[in-house]
C-alpha cells in the first residue's frame, strides 16, 4: 500500500507480521505499567525512568484539583473520617485484661495480626513468636477476642470459624446452621445441594431455611475498616448525538512522560538512538494507554445497550471473545479489565463490568440477566416450572439461580 506525502515523498506501507523479543525486565516492566491504579501511575513512571536524564514525569492537571482539597480546612471538617481497625479495638481492649500481655500499642498489634477480611493472617503460634509473648496466653487472648469484640467474626483463622463465631452469638438459638457447616461443609462449597441433602439426612426445605441463616451473615467482617480509596477514571466512552461512540484517554487524570528532544539530539545526535531504557519507557506507556483504547472501544460497541441504558445488564462476551476480537492475549484482557476505570452513561465502572459469560443452557443470556428475570418472574408469584418455559431454560436451572438469590419456592401455579 503506497500513501503520497508531501515533498514528493512516498511512504510504503506493507503488512507484515513482526516478531519482537523484549529482554524479561523490560516485558515484566510493561505488565507491571498496565495494572498500575491511574492514581499511582506517576510514582511509577518515576521508578520505571530511574536517573534517566531525557525523561521527567510530569502530573496529572487534575491533581492540582485535589491537592486544593489538602489544604481546605472546610473540607476535611466536613468530610467523615472512617474508622480504622486499630481505633475500633482500642475501644474494646480496656475492657479486655488478657490483653495486657501485648504492652503498649496493643491494638495496633492486633490489627497488624489480621489480614483485610478480618481473619488471622499467621497461625497463632507464628503471631505469638512475632509478638514476643508466650503462645497459650496468646491462644487465651484470642479466645476472649472472639468471645468479646465487635463486630462477631474477628480474629476467626478461616471462613468457617467465622461464620460459626457471629452464629454463636448473633444466633445462638439456630441449631441447624453450625450442623451445616461442620458436617457440610465439602458439599457447600462445591455447592451440591443433592449431596448435601442425602448426607445431612434433611429435606430441602431445612436446608435452605439453614442456608437462608448463613446468608445474613458477614463473611468478611474486617473489610469494613479497609481505608476508602480514590477512583480515577482513565477512559471515557460516550455516545454523541449521531450515536456514535467515542473513547478517549482523560489526560486530565493522566501523567504525561516528556521528553527532553534538545538534550536527546547532543546525547546522540538523533532521536532513533534513543537509550534502550528511554525506548523502553516511552514503548511501555504507549502500550499502556494503546491497550486500554482499544479494549475500551470493543468493549463500548459491543454493550453499547447497556451503557445507554436500553437494558439492565451487559450482553455475553467473554475473555476469549474480547482476546481475538481485540487481537490480545486472554491474559492481557483480564490484567486490563480488572484495573481500568472509564467514565460512562452508567457512572464510573470498571471494563470488568463490561465482560458476561453466557449460561450453560442460554448462551445469549448472562447469569446477571437471568437472575434478574427469575426475580421478576418469582415477584409476580410465577413457579419455577413456568419461568423456565418462560426463559427457554431447565427447571433445574431456574431452581438453582432461585435459591442463589435466597428466594423461597413459589408454588405449582
Amino acid at each position: 500500500m503506497t500513501v503520497p506525502a508531501s515533498r514528493g515523498v512516498v511512504l510504503r506501507l506493507d503488512a507484515a507480521p513482526k516478531l519482537t523479543l523484549l529482554p524479561l525486565p523490560l516485558l515484566l516492566g510493561r505488565l507491571a505499567l498496565l495494572t498500575t491504579p491511574a492514581g499511582d501511575l506517576a510514582a511509577a513512571l518515576e521508578n520505571l525512568i530511574g536517573e534517566d536524564p531525557l525523561l521527567s514525569v510530569l502530573p496529572p492537571s487534575a491533581a492540582s484539583i485535589q491537592d486544593e482539597h489538602l489544604h481546605d480546612e472546610e473540607f476535611w471538617e466536613h468530610l467523615a473520617a472512617p474508622t480504622t481497625l486499630e481505633e475500633h479495638l482500642a475501644l474494646q481492649l480496656p475492657l479486655i485484661p488478657e490483653a495486657d500481655i501485648l504492652g503498649e500499642n496493643a491494638a495496633e498489634k492486633l490489627s497488624l495480626c489480621l489480614d483485610g477480611r478480618g481473619y488471622l493472617a499467621a497461625p497463632p503460634e507464628e503471631l505469638a513468636r512475632t509478638l514476643g509473648v508466650n503462645q497459650k496466653d496468646f491462644e487465651a487472648l484470642l479466645l476472649r477476642l472472639r468471645e468479646t469484640v465487635e463486630p462477631p467474626g474477628l480474629f476467626a483463622p478461616d471462613l468457617a470459624e467465622c461464620l460459626l463465631l457471629q452464629l454463636r452469638r448473633t444466633f445462638p438459638g439456630a441449631s441447624d446452621p453450625p450442623l451445616l457447616l461442620r458436617f457440610g461443609r465439602e458439599e457447600l462449597e462445591r455447592r451440591d445441594w443433592h449431596s448435601l441433602q442425602k448426607r445431612l439426612g434433611w429435606e430441602k426445605k431445612r436446608i435452605e431455611e439453614a442456608l437462608g441463616i448463613l446468608r445474613r451473615l458477614d463473611p468478611h467482617p474486617g473489610s469494613s475498616f479497609c481505608r476508602p480509596h480514590f477512583i480515577l477514571p482513565e477512559l471515557e466512552l460516550r455516545f454523541d448525538r449521531k450515536g456514535t461512540l467515542s473513547v478517549r484517554l482523560l489526560r486530565e487524570n493522566l501523567p504525561r512522560l516528556t521528553l527532553d528532544m534538545g538534550m536527546a539530539r547532543a546525547a546522540t545526535g538523533k532521536t532513533a538512538s534513543l537509550p534502550r531504557c528511554t525506548r523502553s519507557a516511552l514503548g511501555a506507556l504507549a502500550a499502556r494507554y494503546r491497550t486500554k483504547l482499544r479494549l475500551g472501544f470493543l468493549l463500548g460497541e459491543r454493550q453499547e445497550r447497556f451503557l445507554r441504558g436500553e437494558v439492565d445488564t451487559p450482553e455475553p462476551m467473554t475473555l476469549s471473545e474480547a482476546a481475538s476480537l481485540s487481537g490480545l492475549a486472554p491474559s492481557t484482557v483480564q490484567r486490563t479489565a480488572s484495573s481500568t476505570w472509564a467514565s460512562t452513561p452508567r457512572g464510573t465502572l470498571l471494563l470488568a463490568a463490561l465482560l458476561a459469560r453466557g449460561t450453560a443452557a442460554r448462551p445469549d443470556l448472562t447469569v446477571a440477566a437471568l437472575r434478574g428475570a427469575i426475580r421478576r418472574g418469582w415477584e409476580e408469584g410465577k413457579s419455577d416450572a413456568a419461568l423456565a418455559r418462560e426463559l427457554g431454560v431447565p427447571p433445574r436451572t431456574v431452581t438453582w439461580h432461585r435459591r442463589e438469590l435466597g428466594l423461597p419456592r413459589r408454588k405449582r401455579a
